[in-house]
């Protein structure tokens, strides 16, 4: 009787011990599935904030490629009104204003910054990881390296041949914040200036490279942001 007693307790217990493991590697399986869904959470939320800021890139580089237009056409209108016209009007002193400007772009990176915080290991995708590392530490920092260039040759070339023919003032209501004049002494100097051709000419071109290297860039935040946007469809 004892040892059918014993046989007894033995097995109540082994089953005990059974429904103990089973019960914590339920509550292990609970936790992992837990954590990774809280991982997947935040991937979304990282992802969502990336797409939020491209769309915000994507607009401001668009805006400065439209800007570099205008002011590789300002170059051309300013060459031709020189050749053909004895006295300076409004026309002119607005392709004159636009020499001044100097498209910047300015990345919205709060979700990279969140990324980098949280480890890039949250972004589950390796090659959508590359992309976002490819866009953020390559192509903005390199493009940035166009810009700096050109504000470089404005400094030097640009902005002290303007302020040798023309006076500018400030004005809140203009698209530029400024209208730059000339008189009509120093428009007939101008049009004699040799050098100011030459000026034209190498801003139209200095624009038109760092527009060709804006215009990739385009390219590559549309690429990335597509990514994304499949990224976060495909984990709903």
């Amino acid at each position: 009787m004892n040892e059918n007693k014993m046989a007894k307790y033995f097995k109540y217990a082994i089953g005990e011990i059974v429904l103990v493991v089973i019960g914590i590697l339920i509550a292990l399986q609970i936790n992992t599935w837990n954590e990774a869904n809280k991982t997947k959470q935040l991937e979304t939320k990282i992802l969502k904030e990336f797409q939020s800021n491209l769309m915000l890139d994507l607009k401001e580089i668009q805006h400065d490629i439209a800007t570099m237009d205008s002011i590789v056409k300002a170059c051309k209108n300013l060459k031709d009104y020189i050749k053909t016209h004895e006295t300076p009007d409004s026309k002119f002193n607005y392709s004159a204003t636009l020499l001044r400007v100097i498209p910047h772009f300015d990345p919205n990176k709060s979700g990279y910054g969140l990324l980098q915080s949280k480890g890039v290991e949250v972004i589950s995708n390796d090659s959508l990881r590359n992309n976002i590392s490819l866009l953020y530490e390559r192509a903005y920092p390199y493009y940035r390296r166009y810009e700096d260039e050109r504000l470089d040759f404005f400094n030097l070339n640009t902005q002290p041949k303007l302020l040798e023919y023309f006076y500018k003032n400030f004005d809140s209501t203009a698209t530029w914040y400024a209208n730059y004049k000339i008189t009509q002494a120093d428009y007939e100097r101008l049009k004699v200036d040799e050098s100011f051709s030459r000026l034209l000419a190498t801003i139209a071109f200095e624009n038109a490279g760092v527009q060709n290297r804006a215009k990739r860039t385009e390219g590559q935040i549309k690429k990335l942001l597509s990514f994304i946007e499949d990224e976060i469809q495909s984990s709903n």
